[in-house]
């Protein structure tokens, strides 16, 4: 079955500011010993799915950091973000101009606690994405995360589910509420035929049906994207697509969305602080804090449950509960400017 794999790295990099930015969002931040979320994803994905059929999906002004990672991977850069929507079309527009029978689709920014076990998952998926069928990776919650889509499982068709209902971004007590239920996690990996998502794209989401025609026909890039709605294909496609499928992921997984996800990813000392970055960190009575320090030194007294940042001359303090709201800082800076 010939296989392409679709890896998207865009993004703005505002949850982890001051580390991620605009030019180097997540996906090339050497978090885990020197090595970036998108290595890690690319050699994950690597004995499942070749370099030459894999593509790397980046924005155009962020070809410079994404270029060493393309050895032997195609970059496709797009001339404006258009959220991941915007990317699948470019993946399907590419696999279907050289006759894939399947097309991956996966984040490149997120944390895999056991890569064999999630290639498995995706040879699953690969099998229950015949003709007609999209397929989802599954997780298990292990809290009521408001951040994380869901999505509601139908009966067990052998190795896979039936798929009855996304639902995305939830309060705390929906989230409750579907964890009880037996909702799952969406984790933002699909995979289908690409001729497939061109009909779910004709039956729900018809600009970038257009725009794939377009694609297909010779249009530029740039034309093509200067029309084309900025969405996510869950809210685009996934929420109302009929034929679903989900395969359940057994393996620790996260997707790494701030600051306060680094102490699920990452050791603790002895009081419960999780250190990262070249710097020093001196602590007095300093318990359960997420510290990073580029450089220099970062001295902490007498705190608890925050996170402290230095990145050059850039510090954030906020308190960990508080740490998916940093994108705000993020916007009144762009403001000010």
């Amino acid at each position: 079955m010939k296989t392409y794999a679709l890896v998207m790295a865009g993004g703005r990099g505002e949850r982890l500011w001051p580390l991620s930015r605009e030019d180097r969002p997540k996906p090339f931040l050497p978090l885990f010993e020197g090595k970036t979320l998108l290595e890690a994803t690319l050699e994950r994905l690597a004995p499942l799915v070749p370099p030459e059929r894999t593509l790397l999906a980046v924005r155009r002004d962020q070809e410079a950091v994404a270029r060493p990672y393309a050895h032997g991977i195609r970059l496709l850069l797009e001339p404006l973000g258009r959220d991941t929507a915007g990317a699948v079309l470019l993946g399907v527009a590419e696999a279907l101009k050289e006759g894939a029978e399947r097309l991956l689709v996966l984040p490149a920014d997120h944390y895999v606690g056991d890569d064999e076990a999630y290639r498995e998952a995706l040879a699953t998926m690969l099998e229950a994405a015949e003709e007609g069928f999209v397929v989802a990776l599954g997780l298990r919650p292990t809290r009521p995360e408001t951040e994380y889509g869901y999505i509601r499982l139908g009966p067990r068709e052998g190795a896979w589910y039936r798929g009855e209902g996304f639902v995305e971004k939830l309060s705390y007590t929906k989230a409750l509420e579907y964890i009880r239920k037996g909702y799952v996690w969406n984790g933002g990996v699909f995979a289908f035929a690409p001729a497939t998502m061109a009909e779910l794209f004709r039956r729900h989401l018809p600009s970038h049906h257009e725009a794939l025609e377009r694609l297909l026909a010779g249009a530029s890039l740039e034309e093509v994207y200067a029309d084309l709605p900025k969405i996510s294909i869950d809210y685009g496609v996934m929420e109302k697509a009929e034929k679903v499928r989900v395969v359940l992921g057994r393996f620790p997984w996260d997707d790494v969305g701030n600051w306060r996800a680094l102490e699920r990813v990452f050791s603790q000392d002895p009081h419960e602080n999780v250190v990262l970055g070249e710097g020093r960190h001196v602590a007095l009575d300093t318990f359960g804090c997420v510290v990073y320090a580029d450089r220099g030194v970062v001295a902490t007294l007498g705190v608890s449950g925050l996170v402290v940042a230095k990145v050059g001359d850039e510090v954030l303090v906020v308190p960990k509960d508080r740490a998916r709201e940093v994108r705000e800082v993020v916007k009144r800076l762009e403001a000010q400017e």
